[in-house]
């Protein structure tokens, strides 16, 4: 005998344990590491996995003599190790899709959540800095009133199927060809894989015999200050309730539109193009910014201060502000482009060898510039390329940049704005 009794500790249980202390085992261990349970919970969701494997070897005969002889070792080399893949459905196998309303476990420790709803919201570089209120208007399914979500008039109405036993599912035995049959597990026809039925004259009025109505609400959606593209708002329990099971959450995800001038960065900065002349480079600007709130700054560049071409100045503070501390914030960067002329008039050309520093001469005394010869400077003319993939890429450049765009939502639950 294997002295293996990992599956075994896994479930609390010793090697003596019969299938029924098994499945009450696998029971209490598999609600309690559940991952709607313990969402987010890595460590949780591991041992779920390990107790729905100890499960299913140790409540299979064939693997479990395999597994008490030789250990995982054995299981490994005699096939064994072929498991039944997603937990989750052992899971539901194992309580034919959810709990009954008198499991003394799901008493203990209540009903399961729901899948959060996750639906994309769209918001400006404005709302962003400014803060916003959004009302948005969602529809989900509340469990009946009328029949407090049992889907009848009065409670003995319902009744266990006599097709399938409560279990939801049937097993049906096929024959394909002469000697031949095809065993498969499908929904029952009789309750549509409830396991319950009910006459057709003790259905709910309100629900017809559904057990939840469809519910409108609008949600009031904060959006604060310096809050970010990808950033969570959450409303616990917004979203479709059904018998034994809370209501999952309702997740708007923000998506932060493309501003026409501003660009921010992860310092809270926030960037924008200014163009100036050539009298302004040289002699200083002052350049208006209409800011996200609606102010007009009038931004100065010190005197005597000559301004290069992609030069980066900045207003100290008047950037995005840090979420949950909005008066801290990050500066307002100004990338400065030149717009030189196109050509200065020979009237002014001598003024401006008197004002500027010198012209660069070409030492006369050297023998190579004697027989050197003159030539005029053009604009140049840059030819195209054909690259490998049937794209024209200008010469040099070798980047391309690609924008991606975030999209999302679920069909689940509806929502317009309100």
């Amino acid at each position: 005998m294997s002295e293996d009794t990992k599956y075994y500790d896994v479930l609390g249980l010793t090697k003596t344990a019969g299938e029924e202390e098994t499945k009450k085992a696998y029971k209490k261990m598999a609600w309690k590491y559940h991952p709607d349970r313990n969402q987010g919970d890595a460590e949780a969701a591991e041992k779920f996995k390990e107790v729905t494997e100890a499960y299913e070897v140790l409540t299979d005969a064939k693997k479990k003599s395999i597994y008490d002889k030789y250990g995982m070792k054995g299981l490994k080399e005699g096939g064994g190790m072929n498991f039944g893949g997603d937990p989750m459905n052992i899971f539901r196998r194992f309580f034919n899709g959810g709990f009954g309303e008198d499991d003394e476990d799901m008493r203990e420790t209540g009903p399961m959540k729901g899948q959060a709803v996750l639906q994309p919201l769209a918001a400006s570089l404005e709302d962003l800095y400014n803060g916003a209120v959004r009302k948005i208007r969602i529809t989900r399914t509340r469990i009946c009133k009328d029949c407090n979500g049992t889907g009848a008039t009065k409670p003995d109405a319902v009744e266990v199927c006599k097709d399938c036993k409560g279990k939801g599912r049937k097993t049906v035995i096929q024959q394909i060809s002469p000697g031949f049959v095809q065993q498969y597990t499908s929904v029952c026809p009789s309750c549509q894989g409830e396991g319950k039925t009910m006459q057709e004259k003790f259905k709910c009025k309100k629900c017809n015999g559904k057990k939840v109505v469809n519910d409108s609400k609008t949600l009031e959606i904060n959006i604060d200050k310096g809050m970010r593209d990808g950033q969570k708002l959450v409303f616990e329990g917004e979203s479709d309730e059904r018998p034994g099971v809370l209501p999952g959450d309702v997740v708007f995800i923000l998506q932060q539109k493309p501003h026409p001038e501003f660009e921010r960065d992860a310092q809270n900065n926030l960037y924008i193009k200014k163009k100036v002349n050539l009298l302004e480079a040289l002699t200083g600007a002052e350049l208006p910014v209409t800011h996200l709130d609606g102010r007009v700054l009038v931004c100065k560049t010190k005197k005597g201060k000559v301004i290069k071409p992609g030069e980066l100045l900045q207003v100290d503070n008047e950037g995005m502000p840090f979420y949950k501390s909005p008066f801290e914030k990050g500066n307002l960067i100004i990338k400065l482009d030149v717009e030189f002329p196109d050509k200065i008039p020979p009237q002014f050309v001598k003024k401006l060898e008197e004002i500027l520093p010198p012209k660069q001469k070409v030492a006369q005394n050297s023998e190579e510039l004697k027989a050197a010869e003159e030539v005029i400077l053009k604009e140049a003319e840059v030819s195209t390329k054909q690259s490998s993939n049937g794209k024209r890429k200008e010469a040099y450049s070798n980047d391309e940049d690609e924008d991606e765009e975030m999209r999302g939502g679920n069909p689940g639950i509806g929502c317009r704005q309100a």
